[in-house]
């Protein structure tokens, strides 16, 4: 079976421009902000997620 052949939209004049601007910008200055857990915040989210996900399913089994 055939794969339909999609068109690729392509910028052109301003929006091109911005793009290229936008793009050579962020190269010359990445962003280098870092998000930083410590091993008790990733294991609180850990945790927290445990929760939520044993509440959903004894919801679920009461339905």
């Amino acid at each position: 079976m055939a794969l339909e052949i999609r068109s690729i939209p392509v910028l052109t004049g301003a929006a091109a421009e911005r793009f290229i601007q936008a793009a050579e910008a962020n190269e010359s200055a990445p962003r280098k902000e870092r998000i930083r857990f410590s091993m008790e915040d990733i294991k609180q989210i850990a945790n927290s997620g445990k929760e939520r996900l044993k509440r959903m399913r004894g919801e679920q089994s009461q339905s």
